[in-house]
């Protein structure tokens, strides 16, 4: 009987059958779905074996989620696929108890047709994933779902589910042939959910590589309907691949698993999965050497002590810029000295997101901060560390309504919808709004993908509930950058160690550096053995994160002499208890009123604003500056 399924599947393959459904509704059901589903009516032995297992990852979605562009928060090891047009889609790491099935995590798909005037009807969302199976083996698929809305009256098939497959590792849903429709025909209110509904099917592998799909189906366009479908407990069960079978060894995931054996090639452009048990590791220095990061902070004002620049809705550290979605919502930034919310020094920066006085709020308000950071190697690792809190009044019997997130741009891109690779940041429980409790603390590693990031951290307020107020507090921002091995390389243009005596030039050469493409004021100071600080010193930098290829710096401490201790920036040496040193820099005297500048590189508005006498915001307002924090080299400014 099996040979006759497989040679009646080889004849059929892609030529997808129609049942008549109650209603009039039309079905597509696959002449091979149908077949399995009459083989498996009769008793047909399969190949379960004691070996048998759960070959998809993350199928109940405890695992975790990522977020992924165009989509959304997708369970890991899952990837997701819409049809676009006048539709909005959503996908969601839920954990409201009503809509999971098992454990604390279901994959939540979103469609939507609000304020949108003419939608499409025909919309598609789902998710897929390809996974290493036996060879023409039989393998059972089941899950488990709920579908909810907000329009309970209509068409009773006007929502579907439907599953499909395909052989090898081509994560194309248009290519499917085979859609089955899971039949789940009860549809409950979006904020009254009801009972799960179950699916199972049985799937003949017959390649050594499976993609499996689960998508949902809106099919009329009518606007200001949403449709919420959770999803959970997916599992494909059958015959575990054994290790080193035809199929070879399982390809790598993005998240860290090990490569394949040298030499071999994932099948049909299979995208790599791990098997069903793997977990990923926790994070392993490379085998070359270990991995460590320098103090050197390429973030400038992450502990919000260097000051607050005013803006149009509050305050926000300076060097930072502040971005908001806008809609029915209310937004502030602050600068927050209350102690029980700052981790060190006495500020914060806080933002805050509330819904308080509107009547119809909005859903998924976004409020955050962003500040570019240049002088980055490409392909090297750096290390971010965020310190923060979220607190909040109202709602509070959800535990998850408010997320803290970041993100980054390649380049000089500073618009925070152009970012397409938000991660969730854990800082802890969400405490009230009035009992603050411990600040939590993320380190995270990522390479670098250009010479330049924006750095984006933004809070998220999820529901759009009257009477809530989000806040996030944020403190002690820090980028370092990390090397493999020695945390001194050589630089290729000065191959020179400092000595034990201190950063003397043993061959008489120059004590001065010429800034190089992608240098950092870290890196210089590490190479000739001094500190940030005394660097900073010897040359009168106003701000660490910004020196211009060229700039001629002269090496503390270098020829035998001590390096200079940092001075309290523009102070005069009698202040009691502060450093002693030589005077300060002598800056120019102002100029004429009505007189200009022309922005050189390495200048900030603050450093030209106290050449001239004058404060940051003054210059800023006389020269139309919106934000403080972005002037470009060849900028004219009128010195008021």
């Amino acid at each position: 009987m099996q040979a006759f399924i497989r040679h009646y599947w080889e004849r059929t393959r892609g030529r997808p059958g129609r049942l008549r459904m109650p209603g009039g509704g039309r079905r597509l059901v696959s002449v091979v779905g149908a077949l399995l589903i009459v083989a498996s009516t009769l008793a047909i032995a399969s190949t379960t074996s004691a070996s048998n297992a759960n070959v998809l990852r993350n199928g109940g979605f405890e695992g975790g989620f990522t977020s992924q562009a165009g989509c959304g928060m997708v369970g890991q090891g899952w990837q997701c696929f819409t049809n676009g047009g006048a539709a909005n889609y959503g996908f969601y790491d839920d954990q409201w108890d009503l809509v999971v099935a098992e454990g604390e995590h279901s994959q939540l798909l979103e469609l939507n047709a609000k304020g949108i005037t003419a939608p499409d009807g025909d919309r598609y969302a789902g998710i897929y994933q390809t996974v290493r199976v036996v060879d023409w083996a039989e393998y059972t698929l089941s899950m488990r779902g709920m579908i909810r809305t907000t329009v309970l009256d209509g068409d009773p098939w006007r929502y579907r589910v439907q599953v499909g497959w395909t052989p090898g590792g081509k994560g194309d849903w248009n290519a499917v042939t085979n859609w089955t429709d899971v039949n789940w025909d009860t549809y409950y209110a979006r904020t009254a959910p009801g009972s799960f509904s179950d699916y199972s099917t049985k799937i003949m592998a017959e390649a050594d590589f499976i993609t499996v799909f689960i998508r949902v189906w809106k099919k009329w366009g009518v606007s200001g309907e949403e449709l919420d479908v959770n999803f959970d407990a997916i599992a494909l069960t059958g015959p575990t691949p054994q290790p080193g079978g035809t199929g070879g060894p399982m390809p790598r995931p993005d998240d860290g698993w090990q490569p394949p054996a040298p030499g071999w090639q994932a099948p049909d452009g299979v995208k790599p999965q791990p098997p069903a048990d793997w977990h990923a590791p926790e994070y392993q220095p490379a085998p070359t050497g270990e991995v460590s990061c320098s103090d050197n902070d390429l973030i400038y004002n992450g502990g919000f002590e260097q000051g607050f620049n005013p803006v149009a809705i509050g305050h926000v550290g300076k060097s930072w810029g502040s971005f908001s979605n806008g809609g029915a919502a209310n937004y502030g930034f602050y600068d927050d000295q209350w102690p029980p919310v700052v981790a060190e020094g006495a500020h914060s920066q806080l933002i805050e997101i509330n819904s308080k006085g509107i009547v119809a709020p909005d859903a998924d308000r976004y409020a955050g901060i962003y500040q570019q950071i240049k002088g980055l190697h490409p392909g090297a690792t750096y290390e971010l560390t965020i310190k923060g809190m979220l607190r909040g009044a109202g709602n509070e019997d959800d535990p998850y309504r408010f997320e803290a997130q970041w993100g980054y741009n390649a380049g000089f891109d500073t618009d925070w919808q152009n970012v397409a690779n938000w991660q969730g940041v854990d800082l802890g429980q969400i405490y009230p709004r009035t009992e603050p409790g411990a600040l939590g603390t993320v380190t995270v590693r990522f390479e670098a993908p250009a010479p330049a990031i924006a750095l984006f951290i933004r809070g998220w307020k999820k529901w759009g509930i009257a009477e809530v107020e989000f806040d996030f507090n944020l403190d002690s921002i820090s980028l370092k950058p990390c090397r493999t091995g020695s945390p001194r390389p050589e630089h290729p243009d000065k191959p020179w160690h400092p000595g034990p005596g201190g950063p003397t030039r043993p061959d008489g050469g120059s004590c001065t550096y010429t800034v190089a493409p992608g240098d950092t004021l870290g890196m210089i100071a590490n190479q000739y053995g001094v500190s940030v600080h005394a660097l900073i010193n010897a040359n009168a930098i106003d701000n660490p994160n910004i020196i211009y290829v060229g700039q001629v710096f002269q090496i503390p401490g270098c020829g035998g002499m001590q390096p200079q201790e940092p001075l309290w920036p523009e102070e005069p040496p009698t202040r009691p208890h502060e450093p002693q040193g030589p005077p300060p820099v002598v800056k120019p005297e102002p100029p004429a009123m009505d007189d200009t500048y022309t922005v050189a590189p390495g200048d900030s508005l603050s450093m030209i604003a106290a050449q001239f006498g004058l404060s940051t915001d003054d210059l800023a307002a006389a020269n139309g500056i919106d934000n403080p924090n972005w002037i470009y080299v060849g900028q004219v400014l009128m010195i008021p």
